[in-house]
């Protein structure tokens, strides 16, 4: 199972500002940025108030294995940790980009290296935070499909 983990996340724009709402969401180490960003899908979106785009969303095109696709990136548009039983991570506040066409939440390396996750297996979905002991394992979550 690849390497999901358990995200809260509150909406800082669009017509819904302060919603929260937890979610499962992929660890993607090839989805590469300069940013902390973040894919949510469409749905994901609107439940959170951030679609339609609010004024200020940049209309782009991503590069993905299925070919070109258009997403819509909004700056600062939420907040995310990491939610276990036993400890929360810090806060980061991130960039969406808003995809018509994936279906679980993605994390950016970048996100993933902010957050302080250590992917330890990515076939078997074991991690651990970067201030967890050597020999914690914390354990992927299934998918949650938007």
């Amino acid at each position: 199972m690849p390497t999901r983990v358990k995200i809260r996340i509150r909406s800082l724009k669009g017509f819904r500002v302060g919603e929260i709402m937890e979610t499962s969401s992929l660890l993607n180490t090839g989805y590469t940025g300069s940013s902390p960003e973040v894919i949510f899908p469409l749905r994901l979106a609107e439940t959170l108030g951030v679609w339609p785009p609010p004024l200020g969303a940049i209309e782009s095109t991503y590069d993905t294995a299925g070919g070109p696709v258009r997403f819509y990136m909004i700056k600062e548009a939420a907040i995310i940790r990491i939610v276990e039983e036993d400890v929360l991570s810090k806060e980061l506040i991130v960039d969406v980009a808003v995809s018509p066409i994936e279906k679980e939440v993605l994390l950016s390396d970048y996100v993933i290296g902010e957050l302080g996750i250590v992917i330890l297996n990515a076939y078997r979905g074991y991690w651990r935070f970067d201030f967890d002991p050597l020999d914690k394992v914390r354990y992927g979550k299934r998918p949650e499909l938007w």
